[in-house]
């Protein structure tokens, strides 16, 4: 058994989806000399980096990241391997029924776009799950949906709407098999909270 870390490091230079969403700050607030210890203060937004996405994100009144069944966030999980995909590729339907997913357990889509984080165009040119996967996906009652991408806006609605969390931004796709894995996610319970930043870990036995 090993564990590989799914999480992308948290720094300042973190790339965000908006203009508007909050850039990341770690700022230094005691030291060594003057406060026997050091403490930094981290500002960060909610869906920055490796995250989940809870339903209120995008649907008012449905339920936030503190709200959900806390066996979610240690649960098996399928690897679907989409590796290589072109520029803005969109992984499609037919593409997904040709993983025969199990059911009902979790889902990672694997597209190795993960090692281009933090460059310009990440956001611009990352290869998105298809509405049409995506409610496959829900027809098939996923719990949850994890990708080393973002998701698009229609997708967001898609899988939300069901109830199914997205973890987004994986990091060290390239470890992972095609198989059955364990996956440990764990959000910080911020109340009410649209997202949540987390630590994603996948528990192997190769």
């Amino acid at each position: 058994m090993r564990i590989i870390d799914l999480t992308h490091p948290i720094t300042e230079a973190m790339p965000v989806y908006f203009p508007w969403h909050p850039s990341t700050v770690i700022e230094q607030t005691a030291n060594y000399s003057d406060n026997q210890c050091v403490v930094h203060k981290l500002s960060i937004g909610t869906h920055t980096g490796t995250h989940v996405d809870a339903p209120v994100h995008i649907f008012e009144g449905m339920f936030a990241i503190d709200e959900y069944d806390l066996n979610l966030w240690y649960a098996d999980a399928q690897v679907a391997d989409f590796t290589p995909r072109l520029r803005s590729q969109s992984i499609t339907k037919v593409e997904m029924q040709g993983r025969s997913l199990k059911e009902p357990i979790g889902v990672i889509l694997k597209t190795g776009w993960d090692k281009f984080f933090g460059q310009q165009d990440y956001y611009q040119t990352y290869p998105p799950l298809s509405d049409e996967a995506a409610e496959f996906l829900v027809e098939k009652h996923t719990p949850f949906v994890a990708s080393d991408t973002p998701f698009p806006l229609s997708v967001h609605k898609i899988l939300l709407k069901g109830g199914i969390p997205l973890i987004t931004n994986l990091n060290n796709t390239s470890a992972l098999m095609p198989g059955i894995v364990k996956l440990i996610t764990a959000p910080l319970p911020i109340k009410g909270a649209d997202g949540s930043p987390a630590r994603v870990l996948a528990v192997v036995d190769y």
